[in-house]
């Protein structure tokens, strides 16, 4: 067995940073840090992936990467690009431009799938050496898609333990709070499958038996106008804040009453972990990869689109404080099986499968 390093290109676009960002950088400082790979990463040039690598000391080719599918990027691996090589690619965009590189210039082929969506392009799926599924719900997906069974392996996302202490700083954007009354926090972009709409109509029912409860959602997206409407005309305009898109939501986060995710689609939910790893009880729905998040407990579940059995929950852990404190050590304990070693460890074996050592032969 040869003892020469795994060289592993990473390609993510990296335009925003949300969750999927934060587990490229995560998985790939965990992999820098390991003798058996040599890996690099390829991102958008000055992107805040980008900047997040090159603190943590990882190796970054910064490409210009100015739209979705910008063949430039393309170029940039095809410089680089072995047939030994493993490009691992981590968001839809990239996947394409990695699957093009590959078929012009031998490589291998692993992708990451995050969200619980129908696969339309499933010839691309076909062809790669290997697919990491978030959860149990996405390998559904990508084996309707007609990627063979053993080419798919599930690994959840992970949570940096490392850094609950000392805290990340606290987001400017979101008001220190000074006083104790009830906090409920989602982090989540502002589009349809999050739900937020649900958020907002369970929040109006909590409102009326519970009306010192605060509300916030951490996070931007196309469909920011259309709830600060639906916020105002449910007369939440007092009750559920917007501070937008945060750096650190996990700071937040550590300080809620209770995390909720109100997702009628999700592949996973990687805030479900921070609010885990910092002992703040959960509240989500049963869709998607959310149940493979709270598995191993720390949290409740309700019927996805369901905001009177969302308000009904909210209302009944607001009121048992004792139930709470389960809740959260529970989760404390879940959120170890999610470090971020599990997350290597898991990765370096789809490396290491037969299937991708027969793929380079």
């Amino acid at each position: 067995m040869s003892n020469k390093p795994i060289k592993v290109i990473h390609v993510a676009s990296g335009r925003e940073w949300r969750g999927g960002q934060r587990q490229v950088l995560l998985l790939a400082r965990g992999l820098a840090a390991t003798p058996e790979v040599e890996t690099s990463v390829l991102t958008g040039a000055g992107t805040p992936l980008a900047i997040r690598l090159r603190q943590a000391g990882v190796p970054v080719h910064e490409v210009t990467w100015s739209m979705g599918l910008d063949p430039r990027v393309v170029g940039a691996l095809l410089s680089d690009l072995t047939p030994d090589t493993i490009v691992h690619a981590h968001d839809s965009h990239a996947h394409t431009l990695a699957d093009a590189a590959i078929r012009i210039r031998a490589g291998r082929l692993v992708v990451t799938r995050r969200v619980d969506f129908p696969i339309r392009q499933a010839a691309r799926w076909r062809r790669v050496d290997q697919a990491i599924a978030l959860s149990t719900s996405v390998r559904s997906r990508l084996l309707a898609a007609g990627v063979p069974e053993d080419r798919i392996t599930v690994i959840p996302p992970a949570v940096d333990l490392d850094a609950l202490d000392p805290p990340p700083p606290w987001p400017a954007a979101v008001r220190m709070r000074t006083g104790v009354t009830p906090w409920v926090i989602c982090v989540a972009a502002l589009t349809p499958e999050k739900g937020i709409d649900i958020l907002l109509d369970a929040a109006a029912r909590v409102r009326t038996t519970h009306p010192d409860v605060e509300w916030m959602v951490l996070g931007e997206g196309p469909q920011r106008n259309a709830l600060l409407a639906r916020r105002k005309s449910l007369g939440l305009d007092d009750v559920v804040a917007f501070p937008g898109q945060v750096e650190h939501p996990e700071a937040v986060v550590a300080q809620a009453t209770l995390l909720v995710q109100p997702s009628r689609s999700e592949g996973f939910g990687s805030s479900v972990l921070d609010a885990l790893a910092r002992g703040v009880p959960v509240l989500a729905s049963d869709t998607g990869g959310l149940p493979d998040s709270l598995v191993h407990g720390g949290g409740l579940m309700v019927p996805a689109g369901d905001a009177e059995a969302f308000a009904r929950e909210v209302r009944s852990l607001l009121d048992d404080p004792a139930r709470r404190e389960r809740l959260s050590g529970d989760g404390r304990v879940a959120a170890e099986r999610f470090a971020v070693p599990q997350l290597v460890r898991r990765t370096l074996d789809v490396y290491r499968s037969p299937e991708m050592t027969e793929s380079s032969a």
